[in-house]
């Protein structure tokens, strides 16, 4: 499996510290939020974790994959409906390059991954 060189410490600091500060933000909060509100955080972390190790994106698909806007809004990015739980995602044909993230596999209802005509390596787990 060829690597980028990229190390995922980062990244794991990145949602360590982002755990972290749920926690006490949820801690004063409501609870029975809590739960759906950690779910959409762990779907996002995972598709912008996708993102990052995207190295090439010649046509801008993923340029508004940030939180600002909400991931079921994304490019490319399907949620079911009543909930935000991303259910699709078809990056077919879109040029794009890199590694495959391993966080991917906590999309944990997605059912529908297109990446033909792409140039991804690495392994799902």
């Amino acid at each position: 499996m060829a690597t980028t060189g990229r190390s995922p410490q980062p990244l794991v600091f990145l949602l360590c510290l982002s755990s972290f500060t749920l926690i006490v933000v949820l801690g004063q909060g409501d609870v029975p939020s809590a739960p759906v509100f950690l779910s959409n955080m762990t779907y996002q972390l995972a598709l912008l974790s996708f993102k990052s190790l995207v190295t090439k994106d010649p046509y801008d698909v993923l340029l508004n994959w940030n939180s600002n806007i909400s991931f079921c809004d994304w490019n490319e990015v399907s949620c079911s409906r009543g909930s935000q739980r991303v259910v699709a995602m078809n990056l077919s044909g879109k040029a794009l390059g890199g590694t495959i993230s391993p966080y991917i596999s906590n999309l944990s209802l997605l059912q529908v991954l297109h990446l033909l005509n792409n140039s991804f390596h690495g392994h799902l787990l």
